[in-house]
């Protein structure tokens, strides 16, 4: 049952009693709450309700964090700002964490006022422009019609060249590395070496012949979008 009031969260939390914690304090915070224990129905929350920020467990049974990451990576239409909290406190996790997507990343045992500040701060920064919408010059992205638009008129593209784009917009002029595009292209492998290289040739060619933005290479990292 999800709580009425302040921004909405899920957490995704496979212990109870850390779970119960977490919603318990959030709600009393004026937040509200709602929670997931497992993967799947992360999943299942994201595609029926509309979060504005999302507390993700790694270590969570069957489908683990980092899938539910990369699941929200490949539909962006359910993506969402993510905190990670988890026990894992290796830098290769953490790195992997933040290629896929994680704005922010929090171990295990923790306090819970930090977590609430932590995610009072994601929500801010995703309500500091038009809801749902991603502007980069007058490029504008709409992630839940999956729909671009250049100086208000469609842009076509191919499906792959939206997801690349999406990826590019958070936010414009980041950079968007190798890992974390073919993890949004591909979640089970890119099927060969150069098809990341050629999707973003495709979508650079066709931004540029419409008068969009740039997409510029930092050779052996990945790529930035420039306005």
């Amino acid at each position: 049952m999800t709580a009425a009031g302040g921004p909405r969260i899920l957490i995704v939390e496979d212990e109870p009693t850390l779970a119960e914690n977490l919603y318990g304090y959030l709600e009393r915070q004026g937040l509200a709450p709602d929670a997931a224990y497992d993967g799947h129905g992360a999943l299942a929350l994201l595609r029926t309700a509309v979060f504005d920020a999302v507390v993700l467990d790694l270590g969570l049974p069957g489908l683990g964090g980092l899938d539910v990451l990369r699941a929200m990576r490949r539909d962006s239409g359910l993506w969402r700002p993510v905190l990670v909290l988890t026990a894992r406190e290796r830098i290769e996790d953490k790195l992997l964490a933040f290629e896929l997507g994680a704005e922010d990343y929090l171990v295990k045992p923790f306090s819970l006022a930090e977590v609430e500040a932590r995610l009072r701060v994601l929500v801010r920064r995703g309500q500091g422009g038009e809801p749902g919408a991603i502007v980069c010059g007058h490029l504008r992205y709409d992630p839940q019609a999956q729909a671009v638009t250049l100086a208000g008129r469609p842009l076509a593209l191919p499906r792959k060249s939206v997801q690349l784009l999406a990826v590019l917009l958070r936010p414009a002029g980041d950079l968007a590395t190798h890992a974390r595009l073919t993890a949004a292209l591909w979640p089970d492998g890119p099927p060969s070496d150069r098809a990341l290289h050629d999707q973003v040739h495709l979508l650079r060619r066709r931004l540029r012949a419409a008068g969009g933005p740039d997409i510029v290479a930092e050779p052996g990292r990945g790529w930035r979008l420039m306005p």
